[in-house]
């Protein structure tokens, strides 16, 4: 009885004619699509395509009286978060601008807390709160949807003249 086992490095003829160069870049082709589908996986578990620690942001103004809570990465017409921070205030009224190219795009479903008065420009949109306490900052938290895919600019100005300006990637 005759041993049949063959080298798998080597070349066969028989009983299928096979070339081990090109059999060695088809594996080599195999390992890198599975390396870049594991990249693709675990980027995306980490936040690349939407929520996780690689889309979560925050963004300070340049005195640190104004901070915006966002999501760098978004899907379309998903729930995503903005929570705008406001440091100890001046004044009991005050109010919050959102402008830029990501307001038409973003559905605004609720607000937390409720302002006492909203009014709409081109491209913004401001809400005034009135507060109780002035020792204590203030806490805004907008949710929403993002209506159609690209990349949009959102600009937060405060009662106090602070700005903060980011950019939102939204995916279909």
């Amino acid at each position: 009885m005759e041993n049949f086992q063959q080298d798998e490095n080597k070349e066969r003829h028989y009983p299928v004619r096979e070339n081990m160069r090109w059999q060695r870049i088809e594996w080599r082709i195999q390992r890198l699509g599975y390396l870049l589908l594991l990249a693709i996986v675990i980027s995306g578990a980490c936040g690349l395509f939407s929520k996780g620690f690689l889309s979560d942001r925050d963004i300070i103004s340049s005195n640190g009286q104004l901070r915006v809570e966002y999501e760098r990465f978004a899907r379309q017409q998903s729930d995503m978060a903005m929570t705008i921070r406001l440091a100890p205030l001046r004044d009991s009224l005050y109010r919050i601008t959102i402008s830029g190219s990501g307001i038409d795009n973003f559905q605004l479903q609720s607000v937390q807390p409720q302002p006492l008065r909203a009014e709409s420009h081109d491209r913004s949109l401001t809400l005034w709160y009135q507060t109780q306490s002035l020792n204590h900052g203030a806490s805004i938290w907008l949710g929403g949807q993002p209506q159609s895919p690209g990349k949009y600019t959102f600009v937060v100005n405060d009662s106090a003249g602070e700005q903060v300006q980011f950019t939102q990637w939204v995916y279909p």
